[in-house]
């Protein structure tokens, strides 16, 4: 079976701003986002989430002093506790947003 990282369709960058997220319009929890992709991106909740693999959430996070809002999936709860999420929905706007964001973080790791 290969790895998490085999089975990504993109390149992670590691990014730090805090986050938000809601499932169902109530259950919220905050934390920080550790790395991001097109794709997805890795949180670090503040405090244990209640949230399950295949929950569906409403993700609000911030980097570079950007904020960005996305329909998400969690596909990933590590043991610590971190949570691996999968972007399903970003406007067309959000997108392009997010493009030129990780355009940045990689000019930044060369």
């Amino acid at each position: 079976m290969p790895s998490p990282s085999e089975r990504r369709q993109s390149r992670r960058y590691p990014c730090y701003g805090p986050f938000d997220f809601r499932i169902d319009g109530w259950y919220i929890t905050t934390g920080k986002i550790v790395d991001l992709c097109l794709n997805g991106c890795l949180l670090q909740p503040h405090l244990q989430s209640e949230v399950n693999i295949n929950d569906i959430l409403d993700l609000r996070f911030e980097v570079n002093r950007l904020t960005f809002r996305a329909r998400c999936i969690v596909r990933h709860i590590a043991e610590d506790g971190t949570l691996g999420i999968e972007i399903l929905l970003l406007s067309d706007r959000t997108r392009t947003q997010l493009k030129q964001l990780i355009e940045e973080l990689d000019s930044a790791r060369q």
